[in-house]
């Protein structure tokens, strides 16, 4: 299921302030320091998955300038502000079900925070496309939020007036759909992470490696 019109223009209204937000947060960087030494290659071609407006793809650069990263997002406004901020990354509308059309391959695929609006289907899908576009030993990282699929639910930006859906997923179903996939488990983090309401969510942060 492609995101609708309204999901899009959501995230286009929540561009600038998604930048705001997570531009300075350094929550996940040692994940990301994680994913960086699990690749092989000093000059890796990178493939980012919802790379919004470009705060990791960013970072990755700026740890290691040698890589090229193609970052990729379904909004305009966040590919736009991508852009802007990292004038070295090359950047490009996609939507994460669409990844096999690219035709190309790559020594690591990175997706921040795309499968929390993946579905348990979609999911599954997305992990079989990333083992089809790594060569061989290359890295997969992405994050969800970990809870019980029954949960996923709506959810509403602070100010209340953008609504989405928003899904969970458990760690065993990953570990089993990556394993099938011929990957195995390099890593896995999971980090506590405050809701304004003071509740946390868990978010699940899994590095895994495409065997040969």
């Amino acid at each position: 299921m492609k995101p609708n019109a309204t999901t899009l223009q959501s995230w286009n209204k929540l561009a600038q302030a998604y930048h705001d937000k997570f531009s300075e947060m350094d929550l996940y960087d040692p994940t990301y320091d994680h994913f960086c030494d699990a690749i092989e290659n000093d000059t890796a071609r990178v493939l980012e998955l919802g790379c919004g407006p470009g705060n990791v793809t960013k970072y990755i650069l700026n740890k290691k300038p040698n890589y090229s990263i193609l970052a990729t997002d379904t909004a305009p406004t966040m590919i736009e502000l991508g852009k802007i901020n990292v004038p070295k990354a090359q950047f490009q509308l996609l939507d994460v079900r669409d990844m096999v059309d690219l035709n190309q391959t790559f020594d690591a695929i990175l997706a921040g925070f795309v499968v929390p609006y993946l579905n348990s289907e979609e999911t599954k899908q997305f992990i079989a496309d990333s083992v089809q576009l790594l060569n061989d030993n290359g890295i997969l990282y992405f994050s969800c939020i970990e809870k019980d699929i029954s949960y996923s639910d709506s959810q509403t930006s602070s100010d209340g007036k953008i609504t989405m859906e928003v899904n969970y997923h458990d760690s065993a179903s990953l570990i089993q759909s990556l394993e099938e996939n011929q990957f195995k488990i390099v890593s896995l983090f999971r980090i506590d992470y405050p809701k304004p309401n003071g509740a946390s969510d868990i978010h699940l942060i899994i590095i895994a490696q495409k065997k040969n």
